[in-house]
């Protein structure tokens, strides 16, 4: 169990970290940041997703966050403008991450560290940056956060988005841990209730409709360190999932990426193929190699293929994710979703989350956005 807890009332702090635990993705109530009891002067003592026990300063004027998605959370908690470095891994292009399109600010701040897939923490650069406390993901388990805060002399505060490509309990948890060690509680019960009632919002739309009644669909050409053919997809797939929608590889036993043979896709014949744009040139090369494949696919014979926004960039895009799952819905369930112009709603959330609109930014990056794509003309 995770919890957060400062040196008040622990009866109190313990029912306000049950609360958060007892909310599903799909439903339940967030966390109110009014929950949150006041602090008294002095250190506040947190639990982190490691379950560590962790002394951090009251006051944070100086944050650094390191690992996949760590600096998303705190932009996400209205901390940006106090973070004093950031990782080398962000500043590669394409810098398609909307945390830091909508804060470009970010990109000019000094490096403190490689940061990416299998780097180590540069304890060094950390402590030339100087920051009051260092938030971790992914790359520190329990053992590695001790070892890195002992190297620093710096808190380190682990956080977690839970399995790769969802949006589970843990993002939650992690956002009001992380407004709860910079003083933004507000703000990040804000992000939660928001982001809970997205969740709520798309999977009332389609809660009355019968399986028998679903379009089928599938998703290729999910990239993890780097591109993938249109094999890559994902049994669980966070916008198919968010609508309710069938999903022709759920009967695949794997929540993560996943390769699936051609000889099975075909079999499966998916009303609707979505295509992650991180791979589609990938797909259009092989689609031009391959033509008598792709031509016998129905879903690109009848010109039913679409483009989807990556998500999975250094850990989950919530904003992406979401975006790409409204526009899922038009397509699958038009009537459900006759109120939604995707775009719009993309706009609309990543406002809520990163404080600005990014889509016309990431179509042009990707170039393309939401909307067909044609394999078999390369159009």
């Amino acid at each position: 169990m995770w919890l957060m807890a400062r040196k008040t009332s622990i009866a109190v702090l313990l029912s306000v970290a049950l609360g958060v635990l007892a909310c599903g993705c799909q439903g339940g109530e967030s966390l109110p940041a009014a929950d949150v009891p006041a602090a008294e002067d002095g250190p506040i003592t947190v639990t982190d997703l490691a379950n560590r026990t962790v002394v951090v300063p009251e006051q944070i004027d100086r944050v650094v966050a390191i690992g996949s998605g760590a600096l998303r959370l705190v932009v996400y908690a209205g901390g940006a403008d106090r973070v004093v470095g950031i990782e080398e891994f962000e500043t590669r292009p394409p810098v398609a991450r909307p945390y830091t399109l909508a804060n470009p600010e970010l990109l000019e701040l000094p490096i403190i560290g490689t940061g990416g897939p299998d780097s180590a923490p540069d304890a060094e650069r950390l402590l030339a940056a100087a920051p009051d406390v260092i938030f971790v993901n992914q790359i520190a388990d329990a053992e590695g956060a001790d070892e890195l805060q002992s190297k620093t002399g710096i808190p380190v505060v682990v956080v977690s988005y839970g399995s790769l490509g969802t949006l589970d309990e843990p993002f939650f948890v992690s956002m009001a841990l992380v407004g709860e060690v910079l003083g933004t509680g507000d703000r990040a019960g804000e992000v939660i209730s928001y982001v809970r009632g997205t969740l709520e919002d798309l999977a009332r739309r389609t809660a009355d409709v019968p399986d028998a009644e679903k379009a089928s669909a599938y998703v290729g050409g999910l990239g993890f360190k780097g591109a993938r053919g249109l094999e890559s997809t994902q049994p669980k797939y966070l916008p198919f999932a968010a609508i309710g929608a069938a999903n022709a590889a759920a009967s695949v036993e794997q929540s993560s990426a996943v390769m699936i043979d051609r000889e099975q896709i075909v079999a499966w014949d998916p009303d609707h193929i979505f295509l992650d744009l991180g791979s589609l040139s990938l797909v259009r090369d092989d689609a031009a190699v391959d033509h008598a494949f792709y031509q016998g696919l129905g879903a690109v014979s009848g010109g039913r293929v679409h483009a989807q926004l990556p998500f999975n960039n250094y850990s989950t895009n919530v904003e992406i994710a979401l975006a790409d799952a409204y526009f899922a819905g038009t397509v699958l369930f038009p009537e459900h979703f006759a109120d939604i112009d995707p775009v719009a709603k993309a706009d609309e959330i990543a406002a809520a989350l990163v404080g600005g609109p990014v889509y016309d930014r990431l179509a042009g990056i990707y170039g393309h956005g939401f909307g067909t794509v044609d394999l078999l003309g390369g159009e």
